[in-house]
């Protein structure tokens, strides 16, 4: 995939066809790999990431934040699967399901399918009869399987520990009573100065430059009252708690607090008479394997010097951007490196 290759291709020119905006995720890719930022931005060719620990991380903020829509995102497995055997047969005449799209139809609509894959993997072929076959197929535990597959489609799939052990960590958050000042979970009706959003999807444009931001929001609490925006963002590790400081350097996390802190901006105080006179809180509310909870609210000062890194963040973006250059990283890209 050489420079001609990426600047020519019809895939780019619909990726420009319209101002893009830059995630936090977006941003960490395009800096670790233009290449890969290419493939699934410009290609769209996006790799589905079902490791545990991503499971587990939005299981929690949908039980924490948006309980009500666990059903619609997610689905709990069954704890009992089929055998080996009969679970390649379900999930292949699942497959061939998919493509005729008729949700109607139930497990026992695919005799015929079922009986030849039996014979295909000689599978259950002592029995003298088709009925017995068939028998051993459309039990009852089977047609919940197949039910399953069928109500699991556009949701992801959770296994019940990992349930049972997300609802435990929200129990443990709940009874913090940092966490629930910060998310305003006891806010009563008369707290009419609070505003909390949660899940808050924003997307902004920003002055002078050609592309945007965009990113969903944890928890936002605006106090009128005090003039103050709190944005509190729910991250889980699987190291010890104390070494979460490092983590925000590691995984660039204070990117993402400077992208929030712009989207914020933009959004409720930019166009606001007193503007000046308002402050942005940041705070990663973060619990560990171990269930234990601290909230890391990041200073004035740390915010300040992280905007003026992210100005250099925006200059490599707007470098690869403009220039439609996704070879190679910034600094190689450039020719600035030498060993």
């Amino acid at each position: 995939m050489n420079l001609q290759t990426l600047t020519g291709s019809d895939e780019l020119t619909k990726f420009y066809s319209k101002k893009f905006y830059f995630s936090y995720s977006s941003i960490n890719k395009l800096l670790f790999s233009p290449r890969a930022f290419y493939s699934h931005y410009v290609l769209n060719q996006k790799e589905d990431s079902i490791d545990a620990h991503l499971v587990t991380g939005r299981v929690l903020h949908c039980l924490l934040l948006e309980p009500d829509n666990y059903d619609k995102d997610f689905i709990t497995m069954s704890a009992k699967n089929p055998s080996d055997s009969n679970l390649k047969l379900l999930h292949n005449i699942f497959k061939y399901h998919c493509t005729l799209q008729n949700d109607t139809l139930s497990l026992e609509d695919y005799s015929q399918e079922i009986l030849t894959h039996l014979l295909t993997v000689n599978l259950h072929q002592s029995l003298k009869t088709d009925e017995q076959r068939l028998a051993k197929i459309l039990t009852e535990e089977h047609k919940d399987y197949f039910t399953f597959l069928k109500n699991s489609q556009g949701k992801t799939v959770v296994d019940q520990d990992t349930l049972n052990s997300c609802k435990e960590s929200v129990e443990v958050l709940k009874m913090n009573t940092s966490v629930r000042a910060l998310l305003q979970l006891d806010m009563t009706a008369e707290d009419k100065h609070l505003s909390v959003y949660n899940e808050l999807p924003l997307q902004v444009d920003i002055e002078s430059l050609p592309f945007g931001y965009k990113g969903f929001l944890d928890n936002v609490v605006i106090d009128k009252e005090s003039k103050t925006i709190f944005i509190n963002d729910l991250k889980t590790t699987g190291k010890n708690l104390v070494d979460f400081p490092d983590a925000v350097k590691y995984y660039k996390y204070w990117i993402q607090a400077t992208i929030y802190k712009k989207m914020a901006y933009v959004k409720f105080i930019k166009d606001l008479p007193d503007a000046i006179d308002w402050d942005i809180v940041v705070t990663f509310i973060v619990i560990d394997k171990y269930n234990q909870v601290y909230p890391f609210q990041v200073s004035k000062e740390s915010l300040e010097i992280w905007g003026f890194d992210f100005e250099n963040i925006e200059d490599i973006i707007s470098y690869h951007y403009l220039n439609k250059d996704f070879t190679l990283p910034y600094e190689l890209a450039i020719g600035n490196v030498k060993l």
